[in-house]
């Protein structure tokens, strides 16, 4: 077994996820964090153990300022 890094947001708020699993694969990675954490859209499996420093959103809505 090896520590992954699982990458993703809440859909509901966009707020940033990143957990680490213990799994065989990244694939095992993935299904593990979705079935523990319903309505994480995961963006990426790293190996190994990462911590995030980002976890909180910094994206701003531009859409009703002029480009």
């Amino acid at each position: 077994m090896a520590v992954f890094t699982v990458i993703g947001l809440w859909t509901d708020t966009d707020q940033r996820f990143a957990t680490h699993i213990r799994a065989k694969n990244a694939v095992e990675a993935e299904a593990t964090c979705s079935k523990h954490n319903e309505g994480v859209t995961i963006c990426g499996v790293i190996k190994g153990r990462h911590e995030c420093v980002d976890l909180e959103s910094t994206v701003t809505d531009l859409s009703s300022q002029d480009h």
